[in-house]
This record gives C-alpha cells, structure tokens and sequence, in this order.
C-alpha cells in the first residue's frame, strides 16, 4: 500500500472517515483458497467444454453460436482471475498466484510479469495528470486540445472513437501488441518469449484437432472477450471522474473519486467475478475479486463508502465523454466549433 503524505493540521473527521474505510477494507483482504479453487475449477471447465464443444457441434450454427459465446464469456472471466493473480490476491500463496497467473495467459492473452510490472503501475498513479502514461486509454485535457494541432486532434478522435476502443482496437492490442516485445520491460521478455510458446502450442492443438473451423471458432470467442474492454473505460471515463496532481491528490480520493462502480446487474458481476466494483478495488487490491461485491456491500451499509454508480446505459452513454475539463471538473464531449469551449454539457 503506498505511504500517504498529508497537512497533518488538516486531519479531521474526513481523515478518521477514510482511515475507518482502508481499516475496514482490509477485513476482506485475505484470500480464500477453497473459494479460488472453485472459481478457477468452474471458469476453467465451462471455457474449455465451451470452446470444445462448439467445435465438436461445427457447422451447427444454432449450438455452435451460444457456446462460443460461453467460452468468451468464461475468456473473460479467466483474464480476471488472472488479474487478480497479478495483485497476488487469488490464492494465499505467492507460488501459486504466479503459477497460475502464468498458465492462465493462454487463455487470457495476457503475459504475466510484463502485465504485473504495468498494471502495478496503473495501480500507482490512478488519476493522476502527471502520469496519464500509465493508463490502458489515454486521455486529453480540453486545454490541450485547444493547444493540440489538427493532426494529434484527428488522431485523438479516431482513437478515442467506439469502434477503436470497443470493437477493433482491444482485439489487436491483446491478440497482436501483447505478442511483442514492445509491449512492457526487457527484464521480462523472457517470460513473453514462454508466453508466446504455450500459446503457439494451444493454437497447434486447436487446429490439430479441429482444422482452421477450430482456430476461427477460437478467434470468435478470444474477440467476444475482448469486447471486456469497455470495463476499463467506463471506470476510469465517467462524467464527474477526479483527475488531480501529487502531493495535492492523496491515494484514497484518487481510488474512490478516481474509479466508478459498474452497477450492470448480478449476471455481469458474476462473469466479470464483479471487476466493475472499482472503487473499492483500487483502495485495497489485495481483495481477490470474489470478494470484492461482499466487501463493497458491507463497507456501503456502513456508510463508509459513497460511490458513484454507472448503469449500463449510462455506461453505454459514457462513450460521448472524450476530454477532462479540469476547470469545471468533468469529463466533456469534443467541443462543437459554433459554442463555447469551456461550456458544461446538459443531459
């Protein structure tokens, strides 16, 4: 957990408050084993009896469909296990978060040290302007975008359009960048270099078994996962998100103030392995995922926590948000030529 540094003149009943939460927080920030071996059992088998199955039942279209969308949606929730591996939270043991969290990238497309290095990172310097690097989407003040010229403007548009974060641009990063050594830190690559091994034998045997059916049926569930990647967006891109500088931005507002609670129902927490209560996540990640409703729940009937929730149209809506305001505090639409800069969107 990282040291906060504060006007010890200032501490008040906001301090006490916010001690009470990390205090309680950390009632929940112990792995349950037996627990984990049932999250990892389950996700493991229906990815895996999905994706075969699917191709077993190949050309049936009417069987082949709702099972590969099993097996994306377990896809998904296997990369969240593994993320929780990342934080050495899924299991008590470091051995065994590291073991698995490494063999999981099969499925996850993710490779474990280099990601463990940048989502420690992202951990770190969560709304914070300085640090903006850190972030899985970048995103642009409206005063540098007054400043920006027309080339970075067109490029910001089309990266921060739905179609590039949402339905193209995760299914490349993940399915292509992540194969490279570009993407993370050279005392790791050796670890990439294994990664990229387990998964060219997973796709070898895929296509042993099945032929090129087999491996497009695979691409079609690695792409419905993909499309998780509106997680990351909406928790950290809603309206009235916190975005500060340090030493001024303390590390509980930047965790709670800085993430929002993804209120999308209890089928979606039960497949993300409830990821979207992200505010809590960052204040204490040390809280393995299926955890984290239980202790948000708790922590809310205290009064301890306050979150901003973000319905699923909301989160569909959230999309429009594009630059910060730092003046007004919010995220804003791109400004249309004809009004003013600096005017607050309606609803």
């Amino acid at each position: 957990m990282l040291a906060v540094t504060r006007d010890y003149a200032s501490w008040g009943p906001t301090l006490v408050a916010e001690t009470t939460i990390r205090t309680a927080a950390r009632e929940f920030a112990f792995a349950d084993d037996r627990r984990a071996w049932i999250e990892l059992s389950s996700s493991l088998g229906l990815y895996l009896s999905g994706l075969f199955a699917a191709m077993f039942y190949f050309p049936n279209w009417w069987l082949m469909i709702p099972l590969t969308v099993v097996a994306g949606a377990m896809q998904l929730r296997i990369y969240m296990i593994q993320h929780d591996c990342l934080h050495f939270a899924f299991f008590s043991s470091r051995r065994l978060n590291r073991f698995w969290g490494k063999l999981l990238s099969v499925i996850s497309m993710t490779p474990f040290e280099i990601t463990r290095a940048v989502h420690n990172l992202h951990h770190t310097h969560v709304s914070d302007l300085d640090r903006r690097d850190t972030f899985e989407i970048p995103v642009m003040t409206l005063d540098e975008w007054e400043r920006a010229s027309a080339w970075r403007r067109l490029h910001y548009r089309l990266y921060r359009s739905p179609i590039t974060l949402v339905f193209v641009g995760p299914f490349l990063f993940y399915g292509l960048v992540r194969r490279l050594p570009i993407y993370g830190e050279s005392n790791h690559y050796s670890d990439l270099a294994v990664h990229n091994l387990m998964l060219g034998g997973f796709l070898g045997t895929i296509w042993y078994l099945a032929g090129w059916p087999g491996v497009a049926i695979w691409a079609a569930a690695f792409y419905i996962s993909s499309l998780g990647a509106i997680i990351p967006y909406v928790v950290h891109n809603f309206e009235d998100i916190h975005w500060g500088v340090k030493p001024e931005l303390d590390f509980e507002t930047a965790a709670l103030e800085g993430s929002a609670v993804m209120d999308w129902g209890w089928f979606f927490d039960l497949v993300v392995m409830n990821i979207g209560y992200h505010d809590l996540h960052h204040l204490n990640a040390k809280i393995p995922g299926y955890k984290l409703k239980e202790a948000h729940n708790e922590l809310e009937r205290r009064g301890l926590i306050d979150p901003t929730k973000v319905g699923f149209l909301d989160g569909m809506r959230s999309l429009r948000w594009k630059l910060y305001d730092r003046e007004n505090a919010r995220m804003i639409p791109f400004p249309k030529p004809d009004k003013s800069l600096h005017a607050v969107p309606t609803n």
